[in-house]
């Protein structure tokens, strides 16, 4: 396919966006812990990521390529609040307590306060471009669409002169991150549990 600029996603676009992001996701060491029985967990994931999606979507924080739909990223701009779920994204969350969401998400409460720590402890003071996720469905891999959808925002960060913040627990991902100029500023293991998280920044390129 011709890569493009990734565009704004819209409300449109949900449906599709949760499918990507899920399919991408599905067989990450986190998401393996999260849901380890894989019958049960690409359909969880999308309506998890539905629910996500939609709201950052709604706040301007969703970019994808592909018509259909083939790459998706999530990112925060330095200028947007932190997502905080309304009372409508509550009532939404319902039907995922019927699904195996709840034990995943015991399973992982550690793994995700570590996240947050990290991002707290190298991020949060500063204003800084922060990549929540970032994903291909598995038959367009290869094709440079992840590139397309971090380039970019690097690029404007760049011009904006501040920092880049991601964090991973796929090891697959360091030597990617690393060729985007991304460095690792801690590796954390979580104890209990199989997980490393990741924490790397990418300072801003005078040009």
């Amino acid at each position: 396919m011709t890569i493009s600029h990734p565009r704004l996603l819209t409300l449109a676009d949900v449906e599709q966006a949760a499918q990507v992001i899920a399919q991408a996701f599905a067989e990450t060491p986190f998401m393996m812990h999260m849901y380890p029985l894989k019958r049960t967990r690409l359909t969880t994931l999308v309506k998890f990521f539905r629910i996500y999606a939609e709201k950052a979507i709604s706040h301007n924080r969703g970019f994808g390529l592909g018509e259909p739909l083939q790459g998706a990223a999530f990112w925060k701009f330095p200028e947007q609040p932190p997502l905080s779920p309304g009372r409508r994204s509550w009532r939404k969350f319902l039907p995922l307590l019927l699904t195996a969401y709840p034990i995943g998400y015991l399973r992982t409460r550690s793994i995700m306060k570590r996240i947050r720590a990290l991002h707290v402890k190298h991020a949060a003071s500063e204003p800084h471009f922060y990549l929540d996720y970032v994903g291909v469905i598995p038959s367009a891999r290869g094709q440079g669409l992840s590139s397309a959808l971090i380039r970019p925002f690097l690029r404007l960060a760049d011009e904006r002169k501040v920092f880049t913040y991601l964090e991973t627990m796929n090891k697959v991902n360091l030597t990617l991150y690393e060729h985007f100029g991304f460095h690792c500023v801690e590796q954390s293991p979580v104890h209990g549990t199989d997980i490393t998280v990741y924490a790397f920044k990418r300072p801003f390129r005078s040009r």
